[in-house]
């Protein structure tokens, strides 16, 4: 993000390493957020290295005046395979399972300990495919310990490199999960649907970005009012995978409208424009930010204290 009237620097000692580290917060996510209008404060998390580059975790809390009050060492998971993330007993977990016609798994469990959320995605019955697939468990931890995944992959047997390709969409989702500050949960289901349709491929940047955005409740979308005029006119002719033409250009429209709006607000900004019976309302949302996003038609500001892409 650009040095601009818009980001605010802060600082803080981390103590676990002693270093002093400065971090740019942008100023109308920080101001928009809504637990710092409850409680007056809002909760970031910063990894960092070391000068022995080793990394530290740290959780903040932040108040309106951008004062840091307090910091909290987090353990920062060690690069071990059988790694596994400590549970949080005390907390109750409510459980929300979701059947679908996944492609890329049978079955998937994401743990969210600090929300206190589990999901369980299975696949729904059908008939076996004449293709031969092979099928491997496929586990991630994200680097804080704090979100954690476990999935039974499917892939064609002459397709073994995209279980790797599985593995890193997993590993990005999770630890995009683990550094918003404020998560979509409502949208999780949805953005899975995303990533098991892109999952024939690696990961870009780009797809990193637009998970973080997703995810992320407090991020702040800006239209670029131009393009979006683009892509309503030329929309329906564009390929676009999964997703109709002709709802695209009512959701650009809707949209557009908008000069900028909070990522927690997308559901209500196009509930007029979804029809009330369709039974994938939010994924039409999530395809369409993310086609929007992918085309440079809509600018955003995230709750991120960075977004390097070492950090995604």
């Amino acid at each position: 993000m650009s040095e601009d009237t818009g980001i605010v620097n802060i600082s803080y000692v981390c103590e676990a390493c002693g270093q002093a580290i400065k971090l740019k917060i942008d100023k109308s996510v920080h101001q928009n957020r809504r637990e710092l209008m409850i409680n007056g404060l809002a909760t970031y998390i910063d990894v960092h290295a070391d000068k022995n580059n080793h990394r530290h975790g740290v959780k903040l809390s932040i108040d309106k005046d951008f004062n840091v009050r307090t910091n909290t060492t987090i353990e920062v998971k060690q690069k071990k395979v059988d790694d596994i993330g400590i549970p949080l007993p005390s907390m109750k977990i409510n459980k929300l399972t979701t059947k679908f016609n996944w492609e890329s798994w049978k079955y998937l469990e994401l743990d969210i300990k600090s929300e206190g959320l589990k999901f369980l995605l299975e696949k729904n019955e059908h008939t076996p495919s004449a293709e031969k697939t092979i099928e491997s468990r496929i586990e991630t931890i994200s680097e804080l310990h704090n979100v954690e995944c476990k999935l039974d992959a499917v892939v064609p047997e002459n397709s073994v490199e995209s279980l790797g390709y599985i593995s890193r969409w997993m590993e990005s989702f999770c630890n995009a999960l683990e550094l918003s500050s404020s998560i979509h949960v409502d949208l999780i289901p949805e953005i899975l649907r995303y990533i098991d349709s892109h999952a024939h491929r690696d990961p870009y940047y780009s797809d990193r970005v637009v998970l973080a955005i997703l995810i992320d409740k407090a991020s702040i979308l800006i239209p670029n009012k131009n393009i979006m005029k683009y892509l309503k006119r030329y929309g329906p002719g564009l390929p676009l995978i999964g997703l109709d033409p002709v709802r695209f250009s009512s959701i650009i429209e809707k949209i557009s409208e908008y000069d900028d709006f909070v990522m927690a607000d997308i559901q209500t900004i196009l509930e007029q424009n979804l029809e009330k019976d369709t039974e994938l309302a939010e994924e039409y949302i999530i395809i369409s930010i993310a086609y929007m996003l992918t085309m440079d038609a809509l600018d955003y500001k995230l709750s991120y204290l960075s977004l390097d892409p070492n950090d995604l």
